[in-house]
């Protein structure tokens, strides 16, 4: 989930996005290749791969066996993806996918799409690559607005770390309606477009531990690790106290809105 502009990461955030970004993101993971309808034997194209977290899992969720590829520009996210030997990852751009027409039966892209520099001919890559009666399936996070822990850490971002950190906070909720969606699967030639908004409550232990957590795999973490230890502290409190009206007696218990895309291509 990386592109030039987006969420590059580097130094150790690959393996703590890794780690942390697992246990947060599997439901939508999951929930994203189901949506794709795998069929054994499928050539599967995850793109904006990152550190494989979507890739990984494709077998395992869908119950079928498929050969798959990942492709990402973030060298430090395919570090990490590359310990798993049975995927083909390649590093590439999702605007100039090096892949001939008609290579794959599914694309995925979670949580990508957003970042790249040209919406519009990354769909069309995408739609490009796949075959006829191939499918795809893709999600982006719903508004800002709409996610109360990222409107926390956004504030906490822009207050400690300054408003140039808080704009790459700010990108990952920036295809958020329906209507963008739709179009960019139009202008791609794509059909059976569908397009559903998911809710789900995001849960973890302490609502310190997540901003923790998080915070160890941003485009910022250098930034936050940068802190006096009592400005770290300080950045955690904010968040914290800003989202404790969603803290139960099993700990954090956090709204979050995705939105995803289906379509398929002629055949």
């Amino acid at each position: 989930m990386s592109e030039t502009s987006g969420w590059q990461l580097s130094g150790d955030a690959p393996t703590a996005y890794t780690r942390f970004a697992l246990k947060i993101m599997e439901p939508w993971t999951d929930d994203l290749i189901l949506a794709a309808q795998c069929r054994d034997g499928d050539h599967v194209l995850d793109v904006g791969c990152g550190t494989g977290l979507v890739a990984n899992r494709i077998n395992l969720v869908s119950r079928k066996f498929c050969a798959i590829t990942g492709i990402d520009i973030n060298e430090g996210m395919l570090t990490a993806a590359r310990r798993n030997p049975q995927i083909a990852w390649h590093q590439g751009s999702a605007t100039e996918l090096p892949f001939a027409e008609g290579t794959f039966d599914v694309v995925l892209c979670q949580q990508g799409l957003q970042y790249f520099p040209d919406r519009d001919k990354a769909m069309k890559e995408m739609a490009r690559v796949l075959a006829p009666g191939g499918r795809i399936a893709l999600n982006v996070w719903g508004a800002l607005e709409r996610q109360p822990f990222f409107v926390a850490l956004v504030d906490a971002i822009a207050t400690f770390l300054g408003a140039d950190a808080r704009s790459a906070l700010e990108l990952p909720f920036s295809l958020n309606t329906a209507e963008e969606l739709r179009k960019l699967a139009q202008d791609a030639r794509l059909r059976n477009i569908r397009v559903r908004f998911e809710h789900r409550t995001t849960r973890y232990p302490t609502a310190a531990g997540l901003v923790t957590g998080f915070m160890g795999a941003t485009p910022v973490t250098a930034q936050f690790l940068a802190l006096s230890d009592d400005r770290r502290q300080a950045f955690v409190t904010h968040v914290v106290e800003r989202i404790a009206s969603y803290v139960d007696d099993a700990g954090l218990a956090v709204p979050q809105e995705n939105h995803f895309l289906t379509a398929s291509k002629s055949g």
